[in-house]
């Protein structure tokens, strides 16, 4: 398993994927943290979510990569202080109706589910010391080393709390702790809040003379001989593997589904079963956990283009690119500079413009890699291909002079 340090290293260096293994690490502890000072599971996830989203953004902040354990739980604990100052919420406040019913018969049944309400009452009226690292050891099985390091208090205080509140709850309770404080692990829950509330937010490409509508327009009539094609936000996984993205940079609704990434996702979807020549195009809502700023959101649109065909060449793929930005940004000197992505050859390009402040790329693009189109049936031997995806946002704010990508989604839409 990597270390926090180089897990935190790489964040920094903007490696989503590494940050969703801290995530991913630090979550049941950052939800057994939050539950032993709030004494409420859904409101601990509350304050775990603002926390891991406040982590990513002031991630730089942290001078040491190894004291991020320490550093995180006090982040996690301003949030649940803001919570409680909000709410005053008793310490031994219970949730058992929350508790989802068990497998046996009522008589069963109830009697199990007095027993957990007995056990979350013990464990709510230890003293708060020990009520942290026993919530923090069962919950998810976290040693004391890594309770340690989260309180940023010695091992041999950890187990020394723990061996108190053990001779306070009764032996025959022990087992029920544990049982009852895994049922309380995070689950789909924690991720499900999440991507309601991406999938709630508006819908620029459906909202009358919004400026990502007006670019997508344009780009649409710069490219008649294009089919446009549209595909569902919440996308199979298997089309993730097939474009060879990566699956820690998407938000999972199950086992099987997932938020799209990228709108490659969905023309390589409408490839499978066309015979080429095939000229595709798609644009809509991206999502990725990306942390929120003037430039970026965790919405985002993008249009994908995508060629199958005999000829196939780069220069094809450039021209194409540049009716697209003469439709769009006219006047606008352009450069091309190589650039890796993961569904296209190596290396793939990368369409930067001109501003006053430097050049800004926009788009990204490249030959299709066999192993691709296979995926898709398309035989390489017989046809190649090409894709290239535009930032919708990007080109809106350069198009109108926008400064903050915020504005785009905030009524009028547009700068006051």
């Amino acid at each position: 398993m990597e270390d926090v340090r180089s897990l935190v290293d790489r964040a920094k260096a903007g490696k989503l994927e590494a940050y969703g293994a801290i995530v991913r690490r630090f979550q049941d502890m950052a939800v057994g943290y939050g539950y032993a000072v709030l004494g409420d599971f859904y409101l601990a996830e509350d304050a775990a979510q603002e926390a891991f989203i406040e982590a990513y953004r002031d991630l730089g902040k942290l001078r040491d990569a190894a004291a991020f354990p320490g550093w995180f739980r006090r982040i996690v604990f301003k949030h649940c202080d803001r919570l409680r100052r909000g709410k005053r919420i008793e310490a031994t406040k219970l949730i058992a109706n929350r508790v989802a019913s068990a497998e046996p018969g009522p008589g069963a049944g109830a009697e199990l589910h007095e027993m957990k309400e007995r056990v979350l009452k013990a464990v709510g009226g230890l003293p708060e010391n020990e009520r942290t690292v026993t919530t923090l050891f069962y919950i998810d099985g976290y040693s004391q080393k890594d309770i340690a390091d989260f309180l940023e208090v010695p091992a041999t205080t950890v187990n020394n709390r723990l061996h108190a509140s053990r001779k306070r709850l009764k032996k025959r309770m022990i087992a029920m702790v544990k049982e009852t404080l895994e049922e309380r692990a995070p689950d789909e829950r924690f991720s499900k809040r999440v991507i309601e509330g991406l999938l709630a937010r508006p819908k620029p490409l459906e909202i009358e003379g919004h400026p990502v509508r007006q670019v997508w327009e344009l780009i649409r009539n710069a490219l008649p001989e294009y089919e446009v094609v549209e595909g569902a936000e919440v996308e199979d996984k298997w089309v993730l593997h097939a474009v060879r993205d990566n699956v820690d940079r998407a938000y999972h609704v199950s086992d099987d589904k997932v938020l799209r990434t990228q709108m490659t996702l969905t023309t390589i979807k409408a490839l499978r079963g066309r015979t080429p020549p095939v000229k595709l195009l798609a644009a809509g809502r991206t999502f990725r956990p990306d942390r929120e700023d003037a430039t970026h959101q965790k919405v985002f649109h993008q249009v994908d283009g995508l060629y199958a065909g005999k000829e196939a060449s780069q220069d094809d793929l450039k021209a194409t690119m540049q009716r697209v930005v003469d439709a769009t940004l006219e006047g606008r000197e352009v450069r091309w500079e190589e650039e890796n992505f993961a569904v296209v050859e190596r290396p793939g390009i990368s369409l930067m413009v001109e501003l006053p402040d430097g050049w800004r790329d926009i788009a990204g693009a490249g030959i299709l890699r066999a192993d691709v189109l296979r995926e898709v049936g398309v035989n390489p031997d017989e046809a190649g291909g090409f894709a290239f995806g535009f930032g919708l946002e990007r080109m809106a704010m350069l198009r109108f002079g926008i400064d903050d990508i915020r504005k785009l989604w905030k009524p009028p839409y547009v700068p006051g």
